[in-house]
This record gives structure tokens, C-alpha cells and sequence, in this order.
């Protein structure tokens, strides 16, 4: 019974699969030419920002360091 019905699920997959390369190409609109649409807008930053406004409250200390041992440093590649 199993063989059965993978059989037939089979069978109609494969029926669509063929249906659907052959009727893809009828089915698929016809070139209608080049596409107008309207011209799109992009916008352009004029200023550049400088180290103020990126940080705008300076750094506040030197960049911590963590001593590791061996074992965890192999963790860590």
C-alpha cells in the first residue's frame, strides 16, 4: 500500500512538474518594451560628520584588557 501511494504522489508531482515547464513559456507575459517610470531621488549627505557629533561625550577611559590563560585563549580561537 505504501509503494501505492508514493507512486501516485509521485505520478501527479511529475504531471504538474511537466505542465508546468510547458505552459510556463505560454503563460509568461508577453515584452511589452522598456518600462518609463520616474526618475528616482537620492539622497546625498553634504556634510561629513566630524569626531563631535560621532562621539559626542569624548571617551571615557582607556579600553579594558583580560588577561587570558592559555586553556582560554584556545577557547577563544
Amino acid at each position: 500500500m505504501n509503494t501505492m501511494l508514493r507512486k501516485s504522489v509521485l505520478g501527479i508531482a511529475g504531471l504538474a512538474f511537466t505542465g508546468g515547464i510547458f505552459a510556463g513559456p505560454i503563460a509568461a507575459p508577453a515584452d511589452a518594451g522598456p518600462v518609463e517610470g520616474k526618475p528616482v531621488a537620492v539622497a546625498v549627505q553634504g556634510d561629513k560628520p566630524d569626531a563631535a557629533k560621532l562621539i559626542p561625550h569624548g571617551v571615557q577611559g582607556a579600553q579594558s584588557k583580560i588577561t587570558l590563560n592559555d586553556e582560554q585563549t584556545a577557547n577563544a580561537k
